[in-house]
């Protein structure tokens, strides 16, 4: 049994960090291209996320020091 991870950050960086490995490990497949194509939406939709809650964030650790 695998324990879950509470912090999203972490979350969505390891993700990122399984769509490199699945683009890395498909380089020589026949459907690259459509497998890689779909991959880079998915790496840009997560990559979003964590700059959103990073400011997010960020904006909180603000507010409090005012």
């Amino acid at each position: 049994m695998s324990k879950k991870i509470e912090d999203e950050e972490t979350r969505l960086i390891l993700a990122i960090h399984q769509l490199d490995g699945i683009v890395k490990l498909t380089e020589d497949n026949e459907y690259r291209q459509f497998i890689h194509s779909r991959m880079i939406s998915v790496k840009y939709e997560l990559l979003r996320q964590l700059t959103n809650l990073n400011d997010r964030n960020k904006n909180r650790t603000n507010s409090k020091t005012e």
